[in-house]
């Protein structure tokens, strides 16, 4: 799987793979989901102090996850991104160094508008990644995750998958969803932020 991953990065700048969680990884982190639900808050846009709340542009929530001692229903996710990123660095010299990540859930009804995952004045995010943790999920429930490079590509957030792409090459966006929509989401970084 991860030299699939490899290979489309080094191809097309992204990747798309399912059913990299097993049901019983989801019904895991779906516990772990409800018993923090109240922890989560709402996204915001920006950085620093210029930090926003703008459910016009943004309209999920996010619980923020310590790359360096993640719960334990996110071991896997965490062992996969270190093999990815190891795989990375040797294979395309992509430089990542440390994770930043959070859980996020949109309401049905919410999405977030097109954007780049890189900082203006921060280039260190150097690839951006998604596996989405619903656990049911139809043609028909939106949600899409929408990559705008030399074409549209339309994404559909199916229950254990990973999408991956570099962070400063293509914007993208999250359509609204009719059901709730779940995703462990974040960006391996090219400096040490922890």
């Amino acid at each position: 799987m991860l030299d699939h991953i490899v290979r489309d990065i080094k191809e097309k700048g992204w990747s798309f793979r399912e059913n990299i969680l097993t049901p019983h990884d989801m019904s895991v982190i779906s516990d772990f989901f409800y018993s923090h639900r109240n922890e989560f808050e709402a996204a915001r846009i920006g950085k620093g102090q210029s930090r926003q709340r703008n459910e016009n542009i943004r309209g999920d929530y996010t619980f923020w996850i310590d790359p360096l001692n993640p719960p334990a229903p996110f071991s896997k996710i965490m062992d996969t991104l270190e093999k990815l990123k190891l795989e990375l660095n040797r294979d395309i010299f992509l430089g990542a160094r440390e994770y930043e990540c959070h859980l996020a859930y949109y309401p049905p009804g919410t999405y977030y508008q097109k954007h780049v995952d890189r900082f203006e004045n921060d280039s260190s995010r150097v690839l951006s990644f998604v596996f989405y943790l619903h656990e049911t999920w139809n043609e028909g429930d939106g949600g899409e995750l929408i990559l705008y490079g030399e074409n549209e590509i339309r994404i559909s957030p199916r229950p254990g998958s990973l999408v991956v792409f570099l962070s400063d090459d293509l914007p993208h966006e999250v359509k609204a969803a009719t059901i709730e929509r779940r995703s462990f989401t974040g960006w391996m970084h090219s400096k040490i932020i922890y």
